[in-house]
């Protein structure tokens, strides 16, 4: 697989991290090697210009761009899961983006618009708080409220305004900014609706739940980041780390379980999402643990903005703070 994990690449990403967090976004050489590489696309099906990748291999490269940089996994992650949209939207639309160079596409899972059918359309408004990716985008998805049913929507760059509105203390280089829609039409074939009976390409990975894909991608952020930390770390032997590798393990089998029932078609049970779910949650409370423990044994450089050692804790801690992963009351 097209995959440059190189020293060379490597060394790039992470020099170049501190720029990128002050700059609010990833560099334009890293972005260029993202869309060379195809990474938007892991784990689409040839025939859409993906990469053909099994969904559990996918899961386990996102891990690895992790590790490499939160700020550079998260972006990929988020904006790969929009591109599996692809597989619910109108096929005639679906053949007009393909042919795009450059397509990168992001959105927001908040319902934050308000949309109503005119005219073979639908007349559209509404703002969302955050889109990561959201400085390189050429389309965002969105979820509308119409007349009481979520429907999502593709929207042209060129029709929404950015909002800089992205200032927290990790995962700064993602450029989740939100962005808002002033009233306008458009197509009806731009609103699609995320369900596997509604996938509109025959491909297995289309009929994976949402909750799943989404759940399983974004813990492997939190464990490739904890990986790096651990690495990084000074003291590591004072801490164990066999919790965290022991559910990170469980969880990995359980996303391959789930990926072959779902080739087989007799799967997943609807009982998997919350399964899951759990499970990414329970690693993110362990890894915040972890990384915590390891931290009160840190030099003052832990501390230092520059330092890769505090900009990982930082991008952990805002990581974990996503819906999917944070804890519920």
């Amino acid at each position: 697989m097209n995959i440059d994990t190189s020293v060379e690449f490597i060394e790039l990403v992470r020099d170049t991290a501190r720029e990128a967090e002050l700059r609010g976004e990833l560099p334009e050489v890293i972005w260029e090697q993202v869309l060379k590489a195809n990474w938007l696309n892991l784990y689409l099906p040839i025939d859409l210009r993906g990469m053909g990748m099994e969904f559990p291999e996918a899961v386990e490269i996102l891990e690895k761009i992790a590790w490499i940089d939160g700020s550079l996994g998260w972006t990929i992650t988020l904006c790969s899961g929009a591109h599996w949209f692809l597989g619910f939207m109108d096929k005639t639309l679906q053949a007009d983006l393909l042919i795009q160079e450059g397509l990168c596409i992001t959105g927001s899972g908040n319902a934050g618009g308000a949309a109503v059918p005119l005219d073979g359309g639908y007349w559209i408004k509404g703002e969302w708080p955050h889109a990561s990716g959201a400085s390189n985008a050429t389309y965002l998805t969105a979820n509308f409220n119409v007349q009481g049913t979520i429907v999502a929507m593709l929207l042209d760059a060129k029709e929404v305004e950015l909002i800089g509105n992205w200032s927290t203390m990790g995962m700064k280089a993602t450029a989740s900014n939100g962005f808002k829609v002033t009233p306008q039409w458009i197509p009806a074939r731009r609103a699609f609706v995320i369900d596997p009976e509604r996938a509109t390409h025959p491909d297995p990975v289309f009929k994976l739940p949402f909750e799943l894909l989404a759940a399983y991608t974004l813990a492997a952020n939190i464990t490739g980041m904890v990986k790096r930390f651990v690495e990084l770390a000074e003291h590591q032997s004072r801490i164990s780390t066999e919790p965290f590798n022991q559910l990170r393990m469980e969880l990995l089998q359980t996303c391959r379980d789930n990926w072959e029932q779902v080739k087989q078609g007799i799967g997943p049970e609807p009982s998997a999402i919350d399964v899951v779910s759990a499970q990414a949650r329970s690693i993110t409370r362990q890894a915040l643990q972890l990384i915590q423990n390891l931290y009160g044994y840190q030099s003052l450089a832990g501390a230092k903005e520059d330092s890769e050692l505090n900009r990982v804790w930082r991008n952990i801690h805002t990581a974990a703070l996503h819906p999917l992963l944070r804890s519920i009351l």
